[in-house]
């Protein structure tokens, strides 16, 4: 919509022209609102004053107002890293490097107890390669074990002459292996010449029986093959000190922790009147009297265990080095870590 305006040449009332006479001017239309010219200025001052307004008042700008924004000033960072940051890093580091170092133990241990079992399974062979040899069981003279049953005799009975038995290995492990240069089994380091809070055993005995079953296999042609199959670091000579610059003669096995490993020994055959009696206090399910290396006291080498089907057994004591878990009163059980030739 448009609103008429006069195009005169003279001001005044009547509109009186240069000549004193009125005259009739062109009549036009001008746009609501104004020319663009006056619109545009009429929007500058607007908000300038719209500007000034938000200045004096600290308030924002009226709604529609336009003009050019204002720049924000961000507080400039410096750099490096927070405490908050540098407490993340570390927390995952300290978890990462725990993760890597469980996973590694793990993969040790299972390395260890692989390597042990195949010494134990070596010792298996070696053991039935002898017993193959000599044509019969490995044989084992008892001491006496508490429950009633006796020393298994060191000659036959109502012999006269005494007829000895022969026994490979005696409970009693009174020396060294003859020949081996060792007088005596002091002359040797723990656990041979003694033993201290049952480490790795509560007895010697274990050891000595042990070094002179290694002995005996050791010296028969068809086993020392078998024997030579494990590493030096393995099977070795006992040294009489740990400065000792040269082995002894006297040998034994060791497992991946260096603890000798031992031999278990299944008791003598019952006898008829022993099998007839059927107490299973004194005669095992394999058919043998249970003897001191399987069920006597800790004191007597007894791991409280017993062999099967008449066959020795070899042990190792673990990643823990102890082959008895520490007693409850005078109940004496083996290590729950120890490996086993084959399951007791």
């Amino acid at each position: 919509m448009h609103r008429p305006i006069s195009d005169q040449s003279g001001g005044g009332k009547g509109g009186k022209g240069s000549k004193g006479g009125f005259r009739q001017g062109r009549s036009f239309e001008a746009p609501i609102g104004g020319f663009p010219k006056q619109v545009a200025n009429t929007q500058a001052s607007n908000t300038q004053a719209a500007n000034t307004q938000a200045a004096n008042t600290g308030g924002s700008k009226p709604e529609g107002a336009e003009g050019a924004p204002k720049q924000r000033k961000f507080k400039e960072r410096k750099k490096g890293f927070t405490v908050l940051e540098l407490l993340i890093v570390i927390g995952i580091i300290v978890i990462l490097a725990s993760l890597v170092l469980a996973v590694s133990s793990s993969v040790a241990r299972a390395s260890e107890e692989r390597a042990t079992r195949n010494t134990l399974q070596v010792l298996d062979l070696a053991t039935e390669e002898f017993e193959r040899t000599v044509d019969r069981r490995a044989t084992y003279r008892s001491a006496i074990v508490t429950g009633g049953i006796a020393a298994d005799p060191i000659s036959v009975p109502g012999s006269s002459p005494a007829i000895p038995y022969k026994y490979d290995i005696d409970s009693a492990a009174g020396a060294p292996p003859a020949g081996s240069g060792v007088p005596v089994w002091t002359s040797l380091p723990q656990p041979y010449s003694s033993v201290t809070a049952g480490l790795p055993a509560y007895s010697s005995l274990p050891f000595r029986r042990t070094a002179l079953l290694i002995a005996a296999m050791a010296e028969t042609p068809s086993v020392a093959p078998i024997l030579q199959k494990l590493p030096e670091a393995i099977f070795r000579g006992i040294k009489q000190s740990a400065t000792s610059p040269i082995p002894t003669a006297v040998r034994h096995a060791v497992d991946a922790w260096d603890t000798p490993i031992i031999a278990v020994f299944p008791g003598r055959e019952a006898t008829s009147a022993e099998v007839l009696a059927n107490n299973p206090n004194i005669v095992d399910k394999d058919g043998t009297v249970k003897c001191d290396s399987e069920w006597g006291s800790a004191a007597s080498g007894g791991m409280q265990l017993s062999c099967k089907d008449r066959r020795i057994l070899w042990v190792s004591a673990g990643n823990d080095s102890r082959f008895h878990d520490v007693p409850v009163g005078t109940t004496y059980k083996p290590s729950s870590d120890n490996l086993y030739s084959y399951e007791p």
